[in-house]
C-alpha cells in the first residue's frame, strides 16, 4: 500500500465550496495533488458515508466523465481528521489548513501510470 500525503492549504480553504462533493476543500487538495503526479484528468469526489463520515472517490474523466474509478481511500488514521474537517467545513465553520494520507496499491498505481501513458498517445496521435 502506497500512501501519499495530501495538504489542504489556505488557497484550497478559500478557494472551496462548502457541500459540494466535487469542489470542497479536500477535493481541490486531492487534485493538485495527484494532478502533480500523473498527466490525467482527475475527479476527486468526497462522498457522505453515515452522518458525519466521508469517503474519497477518485476517478479520470477522459474520453467520458468518470470514465475510469480507481480504488482509493482515506488512510484509516487519518479517517476522523477528514471527517471532522469537511463536517466544519461544510457548516461554514472556520476551518485550518492540514494533511492527510491516501493510499493506493500497487495496482491502482500500475492502472494510472497504464492510463496516462494511453492517454499521451492518443493526445500525438491528434496533434
Amino acid at each position: 500500500m502506497k500512501k501519499i500525503k495530501i495538504q489542504v492549504k489556505e488557497k484550497h480553504i478559500k478557494d472551496g465550496i462548502p457541500d459540494n462533493c466535487y469542489y470542497c476543500a479536500v477535493a481541490l487538495a486531492i487534485n493538485d495533488k495527484l494532478s502533480s503526479m500523473f498527466k490525467l484528468d482527475f475527479e476527486p469526489k468526497i462522498i457522505e458515508k453515515g452522518n458525519t463520515g466521508y469517503k474519497l472517490a477518485l476517478a479520470d474523466n477522459k474520453p467520458s466523465p468518470y470514465q475510469t474509478e480507481f480504488n482509493t481511500q482515506i488512510s484509516m488514521e487519518d479517517q476522523e481528521t477528514v471527517n471532522d474537517f469537511v463536517y466544519d467545513f461544510d457548516q461554514n465553520r472556520d476551518v485550518d489548513p492540514f494533511e492527510f494520507n491516501i493510499e493506493f496499491t500497487d495496482t491502482i498505481i500500475e492502472k494510472m501510470r497504464n492510463l496516462e501513458k494511453k492517454e499521451m498517445e492518443h493526445f500525438k496521435l491528434n496533434k
